[in-house]
């Protein structure tokens, strides 16, 4: 559900919006070297604190394959090996004793975790997504019945989301933060902070730890990291594939289809030409997009005619030569009733499989790992409960257990017999839960629901309700996807060109231009569901704020952005005055000149920019000669303080 014109997300739309008013943007088809506003900023690093040891005799082990972190993760106490799940909803960590498939503890999180990993100390990290923490866990007893306990902490780039560890280094991927921190595994103190392209999601490390790779679910590129050499700056390898509809209806042998959605990472390892053995594949399982040929103006929905618009691929990346050797999209060809895996969210791989949780049909899919694509090589599905977002495999290669997100249970799937097993676990008592939340979050990452989409769901354009950061083809002309999440209450109407009163309206134009039924009133199980999902886009939470690095100049930005008249269309600073205004940025042929006012909430994080997505930072827009949303021209300090400024909101 592409709430595309939504104007409020429309990140930066206007951001710059200056003085009369509005017009970008959030999420077009940058570079990768620009999908990041300006340099991103990055929280500051606690200092070297007390060493993080454990303070009883060492009680686990890691007892899963090598690879990317997940929110599974499973270890070895003695005789026995035990799940561990970080829950983002309940804010905990569960142990779940594998054989018995009984949940034994739980620890409550002093935050939401995204992922957790055992590491080599015998000790558990966890990254805190909400506070931009990395705390460090120990057992506190051998059966990890009881709740572990702290033993160290810090504080990193905003939202942690991804955990890796090499040698004595904990490598930490932030999502809002779009950077990797290196800290020492001995007291948590940083060694380095690396800023990286938009919304990391995963990071796994090769070629005998000198390099780490990180995917991003923007962008379409896996970021390669040179651990030895801190003056290397990271190398996108590009995962676009295949080809793109042309103004005629034909191919473009020029342009590549658009990458998305990527969430995971997974390794096959062997023997290498020298004896050493190491990485010998990297998996990015994504989502290969053609969002239409932007030269040809309007199209009938988002994305043009031909093959579709949405489809799924694992692009293969060779770790030493570190590219893609991916280059065709078969499931660009395949019918919309395939169900296919377009929203993957984890992967894990051995030599003989590699299996993909996919969150969109609720199953975890074992594809074989030997080919160019592995996605059309397809030997099993997994039927799970709602919302499989984590998966794990056993060190002896027998079992995987998989985190279903949205049921909230823990599945266990037998290699050789296909048999599973499935545990709801723990919930927290006495807090208050809207069951259409629930519902309408089961709604927007479904794929197979006809009255949304043909072939794709909501979160397909919105990521965890953010943007994809493509710019699509539509009947008005090419529209980059903007941030839902936390940018819908108090900004209508919607649309950019704010035809829509309500969301409910604007939601329900949107299933028309992605070729969905719609919901029929009348029908009160539809009815219900479509509440349920406005309830749900309702509820999604802003991404964590981005803390200031120059607070003198954050100061003096706020001065300039009221001073140039930002203030009158975006109030209260990321606000927005619920008009529409001609800032000079229509093209010929629009419906209207002028744009509705956009939300700048977390504008940072939302690039490109404007409607069309022409520019690919906010320097970039800020720049800009083609717009009169202020008078005059922003000096080079003013600019520079009216970025900083930008960056906190």
């Amino acid at each position: 559900m592409n709430l595309h014109f939504l104007p409020n997300r429309v990140a930066l739309a206007a951001l710059v919006l200056i003085g009369l008013g509005c017009g970008s943007g959030g999420g077009g088809t940058p570079s990768p070297s620009t999908t990041s506003s300006a340099s991103p900023p990055v929280t500051a690093v606690a200092p070297a604190g007390p060493r993080c040891v454990a303070r009883s005799p060492r009680r686990i082990e890691r007892a899963a394959t090598a690879g990317a972190s997940s929110s599974v993760d499973l270890v070895r106490a003695g005789s026995h090996v035990y799940a561990l799940v970080a829950d983002y909803d309940e804010r905990a960590l569960h142990a779940v004793d594998a054989e018995t498939m009984r949940q034994i503890g739980v620890t409550p999180l002093p935050g939401r975790p995204g992922h957790v990993l055992a590491l080599d100390s015998g000790l558990v990290a966890v990254a805190l997504r909400d506070t931009g923490r990395v705390i460090v866990l120990e057992p506190s007893d051998d059966g990890l019945s009881k709740p572990f306990e702290e033993r160290c902490s810090a504080t990193v780039a905003t939202e942690p989301w991804t955990l890796a560890q090499t040698g004595e280094s904990l490598l930490v991927g932030s999502g809002f933060g779009a950077a990797l921190t290196i800290l020492r595994t001995a007291d948590l103190g940083a060694d380095r902070v690396i800023p990286l392209p938009r919304e990391p999601r995963a990071v796994l490390v090769a070629n005998a730890g000198s390099t780490a790779f990180v995917t991003h679910a923007v962008g379409g590129i896996v970021s390669a990291i040179d651990l030895k050499d801190p003056a290397r700056a990271p190398e996108p390898i590009r995962l676009q594939a295949g080809r793109r509809i042309a103004k005629d209806g034909g191919f473009d042998d020029k342009s590549t289809r658009e990458a998305s959605q990527g969430y995971a990472l997974a390794r096959v390892e062997g023997p290498r030409k020298d004896g050493a053995r190491d990485a010998l594949r990297i998996f990015a399982p994504h989502t290969s997009v053609d969002p239409g040929a932007l030269g040809a103006g309007a199209s009938g929905g988002y994305g043009g005619p031909g093959p579709r618009p949405v489809a799924q691929i694992v692009s293969v990346v060779d770790p030493v030569a570190r590219r893609s050797i991916t280059n065709h999209v078969e499931g660009a060809f395949h019918a919309h009733l395939a169900q296919e895996c377009i929203l993957p969210r984890s992967a894990v791989a051995d030599d003989n499989g590699l299996f993909v949780a996919c969150l969109d049909i609720d199953a975890v899919l074992e594809l074989d790992p030997w080919i160019g694509d592995p996605s059309v090589a397809e030997r099993r599905r997994f039927a799970l409960p709602a919302g499989p977002s984590a998966v794990a495999l056993g060190a002896d290669g027998k079992r995987i257990f998989a985190w279903s997100e949205i049921d909230r249970a823990l599945s266990r799937i037998e290699r050789e017999s296909a048999a599973i097993v499935s545990l709801p676990l723990w919930r927290r008592s006495g807090e208050p839960r809207d069951e259409r939340v629930d519902r309408g979050r089961r709604l927007f990452h479904s794929s197979r629901d006809a009255r949304i989409a043909q072939g794709r769901a909501c979160a397909s354009c919105h990521p965890d309700g953010r943007d994809d950061g493509l710019v699509w083809t539509s009947p008005d002309g090419p529209r980059q996807t903007v941030m839902l999440a936390g940018r819908i209450e108090g900004t209508a109407p919607y649309g950019w060109f704010g035809e829509h009163l309500t969301v409910r309206d604007h939601v329900t134009h949107t299933f028309t231009r992605l070729n969905g039924t719609g919901f029929d009133m009348k029908n009160q199980i539809a009815a219900e569901d479509f509440e349920a999902l406005l309830a749900y886009l309702a509820s999604l939470p802003l991404p964590p704020a981005v803390a200031a690095l120059e607070a003198k100049a954050v100061e003096r930005g706020k001065d300039v952005f009221s001073a140039y008249g930002c203030e009158g269309c975006h109030r209260g600073g990321g606000g927005t005055d619920g008009l529409s205004h001609d800032v000079g940025t229509g093209l010929a042929g629009e419906r209207s000149a002028a744009f509705d006012t956009p939300s700048l909430r977390r504008v940072r994080g939302t690039a490109p920019y404007f409607h069309d997505g022409r520019y690919a930072t906010l320097e970039e827009m800020l720049s800009a000669k083609d717009q009169k949303m202020f008078n005059g021209t922003l000096t080079e300090p003013d600019k520079k303080a009216l970025l900083a400024y930008l960056e906190t909101l």
